[in-house]
C-alpha cells in the first residue's frame, strides 16, 4: 500500500466509475487498491466550517450584545457522522507520496477535497483531475491530462470566499432578525433578495385593479367557403373602451360584406435552441412538466453519476472545439433509442462543426461546457430521469437539424363604408427543421396557467388575395379585463435570479449578463428549497407564493433599513465579485473585508431599528430552543420574547384573538380549545406557520421535524383538528406516522443539541 498515489473521488459513485475505468482495482477497507493507485472518497461534504460557539462559548447563546459574530479566522471542523471515512482519507492521505484531487470539476468539488487536506494536515503534492463526463473513455483521457492543482487556487479561493461570506451573513443576520422580534426568522446573502423579489411581485398584484375592455372578433367566409378569423382595430389598438362602443361594431358588420385591404406574407426562420446550462434545463423541466429545480437537479446529478450525461452543474451552453470530433458518436449511439432512432439516422452531423459559433465557442466554455449525452445511453428509465435525458438528449440532436421555416401572414379586412377593420395573424409551417425533434406542446385553446387568460392557437389562413370579396359569417364582442403581473413559477424566478431580478429574454444580453445573478446554476434549486423549508415561500400548482412569515420577514428587513439584503442588483454584484476572484481579477481579502463591513452594518441596522424585543441582560436564564440546529437562548424563542403576542389573524372557531403564552399560541376567549403549540418534535411553530395554519387550515410541508423514538427525520403538514388542536398529516409518498410524533405529545419531547450553528451558514442559506 505504501508509496502509492491516493485518488480521492467526492462520492463512491464516482470512485467506483474510475476504478471501472482504470481497472485492477480490489475493494479495501473505506477504499479501493491496485497496482498503481490507492482510491477513495468522500461522501459529499466531510469537513465544514466551525459553528460560533466553537470559537466562543459567549457566541453559544442568541443574544444582540454578542454581534456581530466575526471569527479573526475561520475554523473547520470533522462531520460526526462521516468521521469514519474521513479518519480512512487521513490515514491514506499521510502515507500517499501524491494526491489525485478527482473530486466533482466545480467549486464545491475543490472546496471539499481542500477543506478535507486541510483538516487532515495532508501536504504531499497534489494534481488534479477534471472530468466533465464519467464514462471510461473520458476518466481515461484526464488522467493522461492531470493538471497540477495550483491551477485551481483560485477557484478554491472563490469557493472559500463564498462559504465564508455566507456564514457570516447568514448566521448573523439570522441570529440579528430572530432575537430583535422574537420570532425565527431565517435570512441570507441570496436567499432574502430572492424572497423579496417574490414579495414585491405579490404586492403589485395586490395593488394591481382591473380595467374591463372589449374585443369584437369576426368570421370571415370567402366565396370559395374558406374560413378565417379577425379582430377589430382602430387608430388606438385592438381594445374597445365599453359594451356600447363594442355591441356598435357588431350591429355594423353584422352580415355586411367586405374585402380583403392588405395581405402580407413573409418567412421566418426559427434556430434551434442553445444546448442546456444547468439554469435553462431546470427552466424548461418546470415548464413543460412542472418539475421542481431541486427534483430535476437530483435527476441530472443521478444521470451524471450513472454516465448517461455529462457534468450537469455548468453555466456555459456552448461546446469547446476540442469535443467536436466526438460528437458523431454520441449520435449514432442515441440511435440506439427506440424513440430517437429516427431523429439520430436523418441528424446532418456536418451542422455541428468548429465554425458554428451557435454551439461551439471554447471563449464561452467556463469550468465546464454545456450538458449533452455521453455515448453510454441509458436503458429502462423512469420518472424525473426519464423526462430529463429525453430534454437533453433531443436539445443535443436539434443542433443536426436546419432552423424551422414558417410563413408569417398577416391580413387586413375592411368591411362597411365606415369602414371597421379587422386584423388576421396566421402561421403556416413550411419546414419542421429542428421541431420534428423538439416539438413544442399544441393545444387548440388553453388557460394561461400563471395569468388565467385564454389564447388562442395560431390559425392557418387561406390563400387569400389583395381586393379578394369576403363576408362576415359570425361577429361577437367579448368582454375582458386586464390583467395583473404574472405570479412566479420555478421556471420564471430561475430566470430572474439568473438575471438579478431583470426579466431578459434577448440571448445575447443573457450571455453579457453571466455571473451578475444570485447564487449560481449549481445553488439556485437549493436556495429556492430553502425558501420553502423555512416557511416563506409555498407552491400553489406551478406558482410560487410567499406565506404570510415570507411577506413580514421582508417587511422587517425594511424596517430596518437593510436594504443590501434585498436587492437584487447588490447581490448580484458579490456574485460577479465572487467570480472576478476566481478569474484573478479581484482580491478574495478585500472580498472579505466588504463582507465583514456588510455584515456589521447589517447588525448595527437591525440593533437600532424602531420595536422588536428588548435585549435582556447577559446571563439570563430561561427555557432554550433548537433553532436551525442551533440552541437560541429566551430572546430567540417564540414564546418568550416581548414582541407583539397576538396574531394577525381571529380564532377560526370562534372569532376570538389569538395570543402567544408560554406553550404555543391560544384562543383569548374562554372556553375555547384552540391551541398551536410552540414547539414540536424539534422544530419551532413561529407566528408566519400559527397564522398560516388558522388561516388555511394547514401549513405548508414542513421538513426536519424529529421523531422522538426513533430519532428520524420527518416531513409533514400541520393541520387544524375540530377539537382545536394541531396534528400532523402525512404526504402521499410517507403514509405511515413516525412513531412517537404526535402533535399531543410533541411539546414533551427530550430537546437535545444537534449540529450546532450548521444550518445557519450552510450553502442553502446564501
Amino acid at each position: 500500500m505504501s508509496g502509492k498515489p491516493l485518488i480521492i473521488a467526492e462520492k463512491p459513485s464516482a470512485a467506483q466509475a474510475i476504478a471501472e475505468a482504470l481497472g485492477g482495482f480490489r475493494r479495501r477497507e473505506g477504499y479501493l487498491e491496485s497496482s498503481d493507485y490507492l482510491l477513495s472518497w468522500a461522501v459529499g461534504h466531510l469537513v465544514e466550517l466551525q459553528a460560533p460557539e466553537e470559537y466562543d462559548p459567549r457566541w453559544k447563546r442568541w443574544a444582540m450584545a454578542t454581534l456581530p459574530i466575526i471569527p479573526d479566522a475561520f475554523r473547520l471542523k470533522v462531520l460526526p457522522r462521516t468521521r469514519a471515512q474521513f479518519q480512512v482519507l487521513a490515514r491514506l492521505g499521510k502515507q500517499a507520496p501524491r494526491l489525485i484531487n478527482a473530486c466533482d470539476s466545480g467549486r464545491e468539488g475543490e472546496l471539499i477535497f481542500r477543506y478535507i487536506c486541510q483538516a487532515a494536515g495532508l501536504r504531499a503534492p497534489v494534481q488534479r483531475l477534471w472530468v466533465s463526463a464519467l464514462t471510461p473513455e473520458a476518466i481515461r483521457k484526464a488522467f493522461a491530462e492531470l493538471r497540477p492543482q495550483a491551477q485551481y487556487d483560485r477557484l478554491y479561493q472563490s469557493a472559500r470566499c463564498r462559504a465564508e461570506g455566507d456564514w457570516l451573513v447568514g448566521i448573523n443576520a439570522t441570529r440579528a432578525f430572530t432575537v430583535k422580534w422574537g420570532d425565527l426568522l431565517s435570512a441570507g446573502r441570496v436567499q432574502t433578495p430572492t424572497l423579496a423579489m417574490l414579495v414585491r411581485r405579490e404586492r403589485e398584484i395586490e395593488a394591481f385593479r382591473p380595467e374591463p375592455y372589449w374585443e369584437v372578433v369576426a368570421e370571415f367566409v370567402t366565396d370559395g367557403g374558406q374560413r378565417y378569423a379577425g379582430k377589430w382595430f382602430g387608430p388606438e389598438g385592438d381594445r374597445l373602451p365599453d359594451a356600447q362602443s363594442a355591441q356598435a361594431v357588431v350591429e355594423r358588420v353584422h352580415g355586411a360584406q367586405g374585402a380583403v385591404e392588405s395581405c402580407e406574407a413573409k418567412p421566418v426562420a426559427e434556430r434551434p435552441p442553445q444546448l442546456f446550462d444547468l439554469t435553462s434545463l431546470q427552466r424548461e423541466a418546470n415548464r413543460r412538466y412542472g418539475l421542481t429545480a431541486a427534483a430535476t437537479l437530483k435527476a441530472a446529478q443521478a444521470l451524471y453519476e450513472a454516465r448517461h450525461i455529462t457534468y450537469p452543474r455548468t453555466d456555459s451552453r456552448y461546446l469547446a472545439a476540442a469535443l467536436v470530433p466526438e460528437l458523431p458518436r454520441v449520435v449514432r449511439a442515441l440511435g440506439g433509442l427506440p424513440d430517437l432512432a429516427s431523429l439520430a439516422a436523418e441528424a446532418d452531423l456536418k451542422r455541428v462543426h468548429r465554425g458554428n459559433r451557435r454551439v461551439v465557442d471554447d471563449a464561452r466554455v467556463t469550468d465546464h461546457h454545456a450538458i449533452i449525452p455521453t455515448t453510454d445511453v441509458p436503458r429502462g428509465l423512469a420518472g424525473a430521469e426519464a423526462r430529463i435525458y429525453d430534454l437533453i438528449a433531443r436539445r443535443f440532436l436539434a443542433q443536426f437539424y436546419p432552423d424551422a421555416r414558417f410563413l408569417e401572414q398577416e391580413v387586413v379586412t375592411r368591411v362597411g363604408p365606415y369602414p371597421d377593420r379587422f386584423r388576421s395573424r396566421g402561421r403556416q409551417v413550411l419546414d419542421p427543421g429542428w421541431r420534428r425533434v423538439e416539438p413544442e406542446p399544441v393545444r387548440s385553446r388553453r388557460r394561461d396557467p400563471e395569468a388565467g387568460e385564454e389564447e388562442d392557437a395560431p390559425q392557418v389562413l387561406p390563400p387569400l388575395e389583395d381586393g379578394q370579396p369576403v363576408c362576415v359569417g359570425a361577429v361577437e364582442s367579448r368582454e375582458r379585463t386586464t390583467r395583473p403581473p404574472r405570479r412566479y413559477t420555478e421556471a420564471t424566478l430561475l430566470s430572474a435570479m439568473e438575471y438579478a431580478g431583470r426579466e431578459v429574454t434577448d440571448e445575447a444580453l443573457r450571455e453579457a449578463m453571466k455571473g451578475h445573478g444570485l447564487g449560481t446554476p449549481a445553488t439556485r434549486a437549493a436556495i429556492i428549497e430553502r425558501l420553502k423549508e423555512v416557511g416563506y415561500v409555498r407552491s400553489e400548482k406551478k406558482t410560487l407564493l410567499p406565506t404570510p412569515k415570507g411577506r413580514r420577514m421582508v417587511e422587517l428587513v425594511e424596517a430596518a433599513g437593510a436594504a443590501v439584503l434585498l436587492s437584487p442588483e447588490l447581490t448580484g454584484e458579490w456574485e460577479r465579485r465572487i467570480a472576478a476572484i476566481q478569474a484573478g481579477e479581484y482580491d478574495p481579502g478585500r472580498f472579505m473585508q466588504e463582507i465583514r463591513e456588510l455584515t456589521a452594518q447589517v447588525v448595527a441596522q437591525v440593533r437600532s431599528a424602531p420595536g422588536g424585543s428588548p435585549v435582556p441582560a447577559e446571563g439570563g436564564s430561561a427555557a432554550r430552543v433548537q433553532v436551525n440546529g442551533a440552541e437560541a437562548g429566551p430572546d430567540a424563542a417564540p414564546d418568550e420574547g416581548d414582541a407583539p403576542d397576538v396574531l394577525a389573524v381571529a380564532c377560526p372557531r370562534c372569532g376570538g384573538a389569538v395570543r402567544k403564552g408560554s406553550r404555543g399560541w391560544t384562543c383569548a376567549r374562554e372556553g375555547c380549545s384552540l391551541r398551536v403549540p410552540a414547539y414540536l418534535c424539534g422544530k419551532v411553530v413561529d407566528r408566519g406557520v400559527a397564522e398560516e395554519i388558522l388561516t388555511r387550515g394547514r401549513s405548508q410541508l414542513i421538513r426536519g421535524f424529529t421523531s422522538p423514538r426513533t430519532g428520524r427525520s420527518f416531513a409533514a403538514f400541520l393541520v387544524l383538528k375540530e377539537g382545536g388542536e394541531v396534528g400532523f398529516e402525512f404526504p402521499p409518498d410517507r403514509p405511515r406516522r413516525p412513531s412517537g410524533s404526535r402533535a399531543g405529545t410533541a411539546g414533551r419531547t427530550r430537546r437535545t443539541r444537534s449540529r450546532a450553528g450548521t444550518q445557519e451558514g450552510r450553502s442553502q442559506h446564501e
